[in-house]
């Protein structure tokens, strides 16, 4: 007995709620994107102020410090503007065309403008001992990735909430659930699992063994003798898979159900590489020590920054992309 097809009117209905649905995470993400800002922004604010108080008693120049926390007021307002801008949601539109375009503009923007920012750093800063200080362990850029972190975390638990239930792939959910457990794992490790917020005194038997006196697993002396290269090789592995973009062939039967969700919704799209590029090339110099008047070794912290930068930005893109995966296949 045939089953009889569903009504223009109930077509209609459906349509309308994916869309309604689509326009929903379209502001979630873009809220998720302006309140990470604004909670970046307060936490520079509140650096600057400790040290703006802690420079008296080192008998220093407290005044520098202020700086830091007018950078940390402009992103609070920044944030509140990507919050309520109409140009960040355009952009988070899948059905646009010209979206799709200006995202791979950006997208170049962005990376060198986080190459730029790595140059001026360089001249703003001529020692060498502050801007390790700045970069290093409790430095701006080690929260901005902690955060960046966190919030990917939580990107990826919604992402694998929303497999589960509402489109009953199972595995891929499980999946997404790893992923957000070992996004949470290493943004905890980024932060020496609180030591570099609260500042307790590493046991000792860890203490010898790690090499930058945390109590982390990344900067145990056995990781720390490859953990260089291997973010060399991690970073240019992800930029050749992107540039590449392969069919995939028996991998695209298996992890998409070709009903339901196009296997590109769960991959890193081909408009990422300006970011993977430039990750590849700073961890290049760090790797070989072929450049170390302009490159040190603390710059590695921007290479895991656009790292981070590019997962989170992905888990994003899926999460929108998931909210009417039928429309997605049949466009």
């Amino acid at each position: 007995m045939s089953t009889p097809l569903p009504s223009n009117a109930q077509a209609q209905r459906d349509a309308g709620d994916y869309l309604c649905e689509s326009l929903i995470r379209q502001k979630l993400v873009q809220r998720i994107c302006g309140q990470a800002v604004i909670y970046f922004g307060v936490l520079i604010v509140a650096v600057s102020l400790y040290k703006f108080v802690s420079a008296f008693s080192l008998e220093v120049s407290p005044w520098p410090e202020l700086q830091l926390g007018v950078a940390g007021l402009l992103l609070v307002f920044l944030g509140n503007f990507l919050r309520r801008s109409t140009f960040l949601k355009s952009l988070l539109s899948e059905v646009s065309s010209s979206a799709r375009a200006r995202r791979s503009l950006l997208m170049l923007i962005f990376a060198l403008f986080i190459m730029g920012s790595v140059a001026l750093f360089k001249l703003s800063v001529q020692d060498v001992l502050r801007y390790k200080r700045l970069l290093g362990e409790g430095g701006i850029l080690e929260y901005l990735q902690a955060l960046i972190l966190f919030t990917s975390a939580w990107v990826s638990w919604l992402i694998s909430r929303d497999l589960w239930r509402r489109l009953l792939m199972r595995l891929h959910g499980v999946i997404y659930g790893i992923i957000a457990l070992g996004l949470l794992f290493v943004g905890l490790e980024e932060l020496a699992w609180g030591q570099v917020l609260f500042g307790w005194r590493t046991p000792e038997n860890i203490a010898s063994l790690n090499a930058q006196n945390q109590t982390t697993i990344h900067n145990l002396e056995f990781f720390q003798d490859y953990l260089d290269i291997n973010l060399f090789l991690v970073s240019a592995l992800i930029l050749v898979l992107v540039l590449w973009r392969p069919s995939l062939g028996v991998l695209k039967t298996r992890l998409s159900r070709v009903d339901v969700i196009p296997v590109g919704t769960f991959f890193l799209p081909r408009y990422f590489w300006p970011l993977f590029f430039c990750a590849a090339f700073l961890s290049y110099f760090v790797a070989t020590r072929s450049a170390t008047a302009l490159v040190l070794n603390i710059d590695q912290e921007w290479a895991e920054l656009m790292l981070y930068l590019s997962f989170g930005l992905g888990l994003l893109r899926t999460y929108v992309l998931l909210a009417n995966p039928l429309q997605r296949q049949n466009s």
